[in-house]
């Protein structure tokens, strides 16, 4: 029997249609998986589902369409379907608006006496770490109780730069790491430390449910570190790095890219710092706090600090004063000021309407003074009911309403 040969021609026309099959093969697999995709609304179907609202809209829409805006509206929209509300889309005027400083009050204090200092924060702003150093002056040089117990009341407070928190935590804790931060890769980075220098007290710390971001790292670390207990309910769980990332077009999206991590590496974005001693405010309670009527004498979770502290009773000795308590004493020094001025106005008026009374009533005896201050020929005629001091002035004899008169003669009065 013969024996065909293969030609080389042959073998290759064979491998090129095999190669041509199995990429027609691969083709239409990879194209049944972008549909797929695209049906399902994953991956890869953002741009056509755009394109196709798009479409309907430009189509049917009977109102007049700014494309600005509906740009605009679109990119926060992507941005609000990450359910997260920390992530923000701003335009270059709201993110101006959201970038100005805090201004007022960052810190109020008051010494209460058996050596404990109370400062309540309202934010971490830039004038907050003068404010803090002024408080620690006074309860230091304070002659009637000196302060060696501080409780830091972060209920409510969420503003705040991170900077100035670690500022202050670094006159607070001894050597080593303070706040660190973690990637979405799990790189972890030192932030922030402290050095040797470090102020002795023992401290609480007053949360809630809205204490967050650096009120919430600033409470942590200190606990982590062993300074201080933690008084309240757990807090908010917005314990990240926020980064305001500007856009082509001059908006920003303000995106959480980093964790703030304690010492030991604790986390507390998603789950909040829970307290050590946890102690909840009634309603009637909560709304005084949060209208800052809530006396501290009768606010639970301040005495549970304090005897946290080893104190059972707070007792306020006469004469303390704060820097809040000055401002609040000179505004009510001035509304007493006020207040005597207008008394004294008004019985200098009720005195002038007597005088008058009297003058209107003696005016039938020609005794009514008022009626005849510039009329000379009266004082003539007055001549027998008159008399003249050593000094030649005369005065009425008969006419006295407490006041001392000097009539000159010589003088034109």
């Amino acid at each position: 029997m013969m024996k065909k040969k293969t030609t080389f021609g042959f073998a290759l026309a064979c491998v090129l249609v095999a190669a041509a099959i199995a990429f027609a093969v691969g083709y239409l697999i990879a194209g049944n998986k972008v549909k797929k995709i695209t049906e399902t609304g994953s991956a890869g179907s953002v741009n056509d589902r755009v394109s196709e609202v798009e479409k309907v809209v430009h189509d049917n829409y009977l109102g007049t369409i700014n494309e600005t805006d509906l740009v605009t509206g679109m990119c926060k929209g992507y941005v609000d379907g990450l359910g997260d509300s920390s992530v923000k889309y701003l335009t270059a005027a709201e993110y101006a608006d959201y970038n100005k400083s805090a201004v007022g009050e960052t810190i109020i204090y008051k010494n209460f006496g058996k050596g404990i200092g109370y400062m309540q924060f309202f934010g971490f702003e830039e004038s907050t770490k003068k404010s803090f150093s002024d408080a620690l002056n006074d309860f230091s040089g304070a002659s009637i109780s000196k302060v060696d117990m501080l409780v830091f009341d972060l209920r409510n407070c969420s503003s705040g730069n991170i900077e100035v928190a670690a500022q202050i935590l670094d006159m607070l804790l001894p050597e080593g790491e303070t706040i660190a931060g973690v990637d979405k890769n799990g790189k972890r980075t030192v932030l922030y430390t402290s050095d040797q220098s470090e102020i002795s007290y023992d401290i609480a710390v007053l949360v809630n449910g809205n204490t967050s971001g650096v009120a919430e790292i600033f409470a942590s670390t200190l606990n982590a570190y062993g300074k201080a207990i933690i008084v309240g309910t757990t807090t908010a769980g917005d314990c990240a790095q926020t980064d305001a990332v500007q856009l082509s077009t001059g908006d920003y999206v303000l995106i959480p890219n980093l964790y703030y991590v304690t010492k030991g590496q604790q986390t507390y974005s998603t789950t909040g710092v829970v307290p050590t001693n946890v102690v909840e405010l009634s309603a009637s309670d909560q709304k005084s706090y949060d209208s800052g009527m809530l006396d501290l004498a009768s606010d639970p979770q301040f005495l549970a600090a304090v005897k946290g502290l080893g104190v059972n009773d707070v007792i306020m000795p006469a004469g303390i004063s704060t820097d809040s308590d000055k401002k609040s004493s000179d505004s009510d020094k001035k509304s007493s000021d006020s207040d005597s001025s207008d008394s004294d106005t008004e019985s200098r008026n009720r005195s002038s309407d007597s005088d008058s009374d009297k003058l209107d009533s003696d005016s039938d005896s020609d005794l009514g003074l008022d009626a005849h201050w510039d009329d000379d020929e009266y004082w003539e005629s007055q001549s027998g009911r008159r008399s003249n001091d050593d000094d030649e002035n005369y005065y009425d004899e008969d006419y006295d309403d407490g006041y001392d008169y000097d009539y000159n003669e010589d003088e034109d009065w």
